[in-house]
């Protein structure tokens, strides 16, 4: 397969994606069409290497080719191809990284500001580049390696007497594994009735949206990221433009009435522009969790053994931040070797210091505001940050929502500060960057069963509210959807919701001044995990039958997942590991934790991670570690996506 260092993108220009140009020169290669010419002009050139590829020795390409220019900020190219098609040139493209981002955060093209590390492009195109990755996946794969891709579901897997499996797909046919791997996503699990005018999972189905008529009303639950993809499905995706002035509506649009249980909106992500990179914990790291678990291992409850660390972490990365603005860098790492000193002393210690500098803030005015993330009058509070309802207005719909709103334009400047300019955001960053500390705490039995069910009910929507928020674009787009009137808020937390004929009631619970209002539809914007035991994926319900896999938690009613070792195989009924079967992803969710996470560039991925080392275990198993003669034959590996 080809390889790729930093994915280069393309001339907007000349209308001509990166993705499928690699797919053409993997097609000519096959002599399937022309051969494009690739012309490297960088000076040093950078880790782009394409078997297609050829130097740049200053020869032109002949008019009647294909070429195609590369270069790392595109100047060269850019400018070269220009010239070139000016000289009858038709077909010369140039590569670099200048795809740019038009003004409403979805359109890319020829007009807006070049794509950064930051931005979050639409999905479309990480689906193109997977669909791309694939192509060449199975164009470039060794002639001793046979991929075969079967498009159907897998209905059941069932061991065979002599080792390995037998899965019997959707169309009857069969397939003999050595090896499998369950991979299933997000399977569904048995479905609660849906009523006229609800829609439960419009995030699996999004042509659902497409019953909702102009100027309908639609009561949203949810303020998490299924929210924001419908709340943009909802408007954008119907013609509304979203301007420097404000939101453009097109008329097609619904009118959305968001509600939440908390009634707390997320955290909007932060310019992740730390300096020195990832964050280097002080007091929450591994080394911690293993000196609380002790000799013996035990199995720590996360709100009185692990979260005393979370909170004091949480203190350290503001108050670093806080003197590195004042005082700079150097005196920053002053204050580090002050608190790692205090660290040798106990988590007393290291109190005692941060108490010291909340009290030197005490004189001060903090960031003020509804989002000042628990830096009020001096000094801050991670506790009250993670809570967020300070100073919510519940006197009437129209003071919930003012005070909602001005809580998300003050987390929105504070989002636009980045981790370098926010101490606030700064802080609470540190459960998304240290988030593999906390699954070396969760995973496997880590906790006890009453902790971690109390984990997944309390803790687990906090760390996702406080960093698995919207990019800073949908929280800018919903002020001015706001303002347009196209989205309200009036309801405060836990409204109750009641069918009213074919239409629904929701009636506010916590405002002081009730609000009541019909709406024309009811759409829940929440994604349910996957469940072992009520799937319904023929798949997964036939292995639980079969005793073949079980649940990690059979008494909790929160922790649904499957039973896996820490190889991610397996666990049947009788607590034995299957060691030629491993499970992967959200089905694991709760057994390990934060399983569902798109990887970012050039950061650790847990998950990436356990699939690289449960295939090096499978290759291991059958081929040896050694060049012995275990694994003559070549295996046969099956990948379940149900």
């Amino acid at each position: 397969m080809s390889e790729l260092g930093p994915l280069p993108r393309f001339d907007p220009e000349l209308h001509l994606s990166p993705f499928r140009l690699f797919r053409r020169l993997h097609e000519a290669r096959a002599g399937q069409a022309r051969t494009p010419r690739l012309f490297d002009l960088r000076e040093q050139p950078g880790p782009l290497r394409l078997r297609d590829a050829l130097p740049w020795q200053g020869q032109m390409p002949s008019a009647a080719g294909d070429g195609v220019l590369v270069d790392d900020d595109g100047r060269q190219a850019t400018d070269l191809a220009r010239r070139l098609r000016e000289q009858g040139h038709a077909h010369v493209w140039a590569l670099y990284g200048g795809l740019r981002l038009a003004p409403d955060g979805y359109t890319l093209g020829t007009h807006g500001r070049p794509v950064s590390p930051d931005d979050y492009l639409p999905r479309r195109i990480l689906g193109e580049y997977l669909s791309w990755f694939l192509e060449g996946l199975l164009r470039g794969a060794p002639d001793h390696v046979e991929i075969k891709l079967h498009r159907t579901p897998a209905a059941d897997l069932a061991p065979e007497p002599g080792g390995g499996f037998r899965v019997t797909l959707a169309d009857g046919t069969a397939v003999h594994t050595g090896f499998a791997f369950l991979t299933t996503g997000y399977t569904t699990n048995a479905p609660v009735p849906a009523r006229l005018r609800q829609i439960r999972e419009a995030w699996r189905r999004p042509v659902e949206l497409d019953r909702i008529e102009p100027g309908q009303t639609v009561a949203l639950g949810g303020f998490g990221l299924t929210a924001m993809d419908i709340m943009a499905a909802l408007t954008v995706g119907r013609g509304g433009r979203f301007t420097a002035g404000g939101y453009v509506a097109s008329g097609e649009e619904p009118v959305l009435l968001l509600h939440s249980r908390t009634g707390l909106p997320h955290l909007a992500r932060p310019a992740l522009n730390r300096p020195g990179g990832q964050y280097v914990p002080i007091v929450f790291s591994t080394r911690s969790v293993d000196a609380l678990r002790g000799p013996q291992r035990r199995r720590l409850d996360f709100d009185a053994d692990v979260m005393p660390l979370v909170l004091t972490e949480m203190r350290i990365s503001y108050h670093r931040t806080r003197v590195a603005l004042a005082d700079g860098a150097e005196a920053e790492q002053s204050l580090v070797g002050e608190i790692s000193h205090a660290w040798e002393s106990g988590l007393d210690l290291v109190g005692k210091l941060l108490d010291e500098l909340d009290g030197a803030l005490a004189g001060g005015h903090g960031d003020g505001g509804h989002g000042d993330g628990g830096h009020g009058g001096g000094g801050y509070d991670p506790a009250a940050a993670l809570d967020g309802s300070a100073g919510m207005d519940l006197t009437s719909g129209p003071a919930y929502q003012a005070w909602l709103t001005g809580f998300v334009a003050d987390d929105l400047a504070q989002a636009r500060l980045g981790l370098a300019g926010s101490p606030v955001k700064s802080a609470i960053d540190i459960l998304r960057e240290l988030r593999d500390v906390v699954r070396y705490v969760v995973d496997f039995g880590g906790l006890t069963d009453a902790s971690l069910d109390r984990f997944m009910r309390h803790t687990v929507p906090i760390m996702n509210r406080a960093v698995v928020g919207p990019q800073k674009e949908r929280y800018a787009e919903l002020l001015a959807l706001v303002e347009a009137g196209v989205l309200r808020t009036p309801f405060g937390p836990e409204p109750a919701i009641a069918p009213n004929g074919d239409r629904w009631t929701v009636t506010s619970t916590r405002l002081l001044t009730p609000h009541r209002e019909d709406v024309d539809w009811r759409c829940d914007a929440h994604i349910s995990s996957p469940a072992v035991d009520t799937s319904t994926s023929p798949l997964i319900a036939s292995l639980f039958r079969q005793g073949l896999v079980r649940r990690h938690r059979p008494a909790s009613d929160l922790v649904c997942s499957i039973d896996v070792d820490p190889d991610q195989h397996p666990v049947d009924v009788d607590g034995r590991a299957e060691p030629r079967l491993w499970v992967l992803g959200p089905l694991c969710e709760g057994t390990t934790f934060y399983n569902h996470l798109v990887p970012s560039p050039a950061v650790y991925s847990r998950p990436l991670s356990d699939a690289h080392r449960c295939v090096k275990a499978m290759l291991e198993t059958h081929l040896g570690s050694s060049s012995s003669d275990r694994g003559t034959e070549a295996p046969q590996v099956a990948e379940l996506a149900g």
